[in-house]
């Protein structure tokens, strides 16, 4: 709690690439030195805004239509084209790819912080725990659960509308289908309500992050100390405070672009979001926001030993769709992950994204019990009896 008291009461609102984030990655940094580990600061750059590639895309959706309509059949052929670039992309955003889309957003700077904890013996497996230390931004769309369903609906609604669109103007091109170019405009009202939604948010404040994601950081930066103090047998540690998680897990892929190959039976947990009032100790069943991605079936059995082993911790599993967590971009690239998200039972995270997202909202029981949790698995992963890369 004293790591989540400075992170979001004393530093406060920490946006991405802002000097706000770097300094939450410098106290970070100065913890791992106290606790005589050697700390890591890696730099890269990010986007500033996450959601800055999906306007764009509604953008092109809006110009792909006035060219269908009113350019003929090579007005179209381009629309499609334009249309096909900008749906691939949105795809490849939501799971982490490079993308064209992407390619068009402002940059800034970023770090990831991280540090070994080494175990007692040799090295047979690494498990990267993850807490970023970034904030997002406080949308309209996040301010009551009934707007929440709203925005999964438009973007269920937006990305239907960009592969039905890239299927209208590519016939009306090629076949040059006239009769199909009118229905194009039925699209446009989509594509506005997209690009409102998106442009919307970064007009916002930061949200001072005390719940999303102070509490996950803190977990990490703890459990780091009590490592150290007591390593495990055969399982090293690495302790990882990631930047640019709010704008697209930015932090989590540059670890992973660099240091994938460098570490023995990579294994990988993300802790997000795990001080809320009325959430128990909360892991993700599956994540992704379109094609589902499971967890690693490995860490999930020890997550469904120690619930039943551990009835005081009150935890339980549920799916997680609406974003994504740094592990889901370590499991969209095929590392065996587990997130922890601190989901109530009916499936809303606390104060998620919102103004009121404060220490005073904290709930420190939930801190400590996740914490807890996490270090049990930990212990239950490090006792297994095979070292052998999962899958």
């Amino acid at each position: 709690m004293r790591h989540l008291h400075h992170l979001a009461g004393s530093i406060g609102p920490r946006g991405s690439t802002t000097d706000d984030e770097r300094e939450a990655s410098r106290y970070v940094r100065d913890r791992f030195e106290e606790l005589g580990l050697e700390s890591h600061w890696e730099r890269f750059r990010a986007p500033v805004s996450g959601w800055r590639p999906f306007a764009l895309a509604a953008m092109v959706g809006l110009l792909s239509v006035g060219l269908t309509l009113w350019a003929g059949r090579v007005g179209a052929a381009v629309a499609a084209v334009l249309m096909g670039v900008a749906t691939v992309s949105v795809f490849l955003e939501m799971y982490f790819r490079p993308n064209a889309l992407r390619a068009l957003v402002r940059k800034g700077d970023s770090q990831n912080v991280w540090a070994q904890v080494p175990p007692r013996g040799e090295t047979e497996l690494t498990v990267v725990l993850v807490g970023h230390v970034d904030t997002h931004r406080t949308p309209w769309v996040f301010t009551s659960p009934r707007r929440l369903s709203t925005f999964r609906a438009i973007t269920t609604l937006g990305v239907a509308a960009f592969v039905i669109g890239t299927v209208i103007f590519a016939l009306a091109g090629v076949f040059d289908i006239a009769t199909l170019r009118p229905w194009s405009l039925a699209l446009a009202p989509v594509y506005l309500l997209v690009l409102a939604v998106t442009l919307q948010p970064d007009t916002t404040p930061f949200t001072q992050g005390a719940n999303d994601n102070a509490s996950g950081a803190a977990v990490v930066l703890s459990l780091a100390g009590r490592i150290a103090r007591e390593p495990l047998a055969r399982t090293e540690v690495v302790a990882l405070a990631s930047g640019c998680e709010e704008v697209g897990s930015y932090g989590a892929q540059a670890f992973l672009q660099a240091h994938r190959d460098g570490f023995v039976g990579l294994r990988a947990i993300s802790v997000d979001n795990v001080g809320g009032k009325g959430v128990g100790v909360c892991y993700t069943s599956v994540e992704g926001m379109v094609f589902p991605l499971k967890p690693s079936p490995e860490l999930l059995a020890l997550a469904e030993a120690v619930r039943r082993d551990r009835p005081d911790l009150n935890a339980y599993p549920l799916p997680y769709t609406t974003l994504h967590t740094d592990a889901t971009a370590f499991m969209a690239r095929g590392v065996p992950s587990l997130s922890f998200v601190g989901l109530t039972p009916a499936g809303v995270i606390p104060d998620w994204h919102q103004e009121c997202d404060t220490v005073e909202r904290v709930d420190p029981g939930t801190v400590e019990r996740t914490e807890e949790f996490v270090l049990e698995l930990l212990r239950r992963l490090d006792e297994g009896p095979s070292a052998a890369p999962e899958g």
